[in-house]
């Protein structure tokens, strides 16, 4: 009886439906490949992922790492899990790690990596400015900071792009630089 009342969507809704994840995918593309081209990855960059996410990511820069590695930080067990068994195969060459972690507490030593980056994670977490005190912590001098967010995103917690340029700022990241394409932005700062 309950099956009668349900309505299958319509082709109209559908083909809607499927538009929409499109956009959404190819802006996820788009963010994740901005972030790759402004990190400019060497063979023995020192790199800190914030947010493992899928893994996908992880893949694309430790395919590009030779000497250097990529460490990766996951607040949800359950993606540790996911992307530990999606990226085994460089996990066990050495070239990358992915640990449970936040960026709240960064599980690193000060002054490991060269580069950090964060694909919509730090705007998300409980306390940015304790956040962006770890990144700095971990950067080594001169190292450098990338950001991507999407400015279609509402932005959460009123972190929109002023927002953020004024809380690295005040947390003493200097050469504050912005590249735009599309709706993604890539916010990069330099300790």
């Amino acid at each position: 009886m309950l099956q009668n009342r349900m309505r299958k969507p319509t082709a109209a809704l559908k083909t809607i439906m499927a538009k929409c994840f499109a956009r959404e995918n190819t802006r996820k593309k788009i963010i994740q490949y901005m972030m790759i081209d402004s990190i400019d990855i060497q063979e023995n960059d020192r790199i800190l992922e914030i947010g493992t996410g899928s893994g996908e990511v992880f893949k694309k820069i430790t395919d590009k790492l030779d000497k250097g590695s990529l460490k990766s930080i996951e607040p949800s067990k359950r993606r540790v899990r996911r992307a530990t068994r999606r990226n085994s195969d460089d996990l066990e060459n050495g070239r990358g790690e992915i640990v449970y972690g936040k960026p709240e507490s960064i599980p690193f030593a000060d002054r490991t990596f060269n580069k950090v980056f964060s694909l919509h994670t730090v705007q998300s977490c409980t306390d940015v400015k304790l956040a962006l005190k770890e990144i700095y912590r971990v950067l080594q001098v001169d190292g450098r900071f990338y950001i991507s967010i999407s400015a279609a995103d509402k932005p959460a917690a009123g972190l929109d792009e002023k927002k953020i340029i004024q809380l690295l700022s005040e947390q003493y990241f200097r050469d504050i630089s912005v590249t735009r394409r599309d709706d993604c932005l890539c916010i990069i700062a330099v300790k």
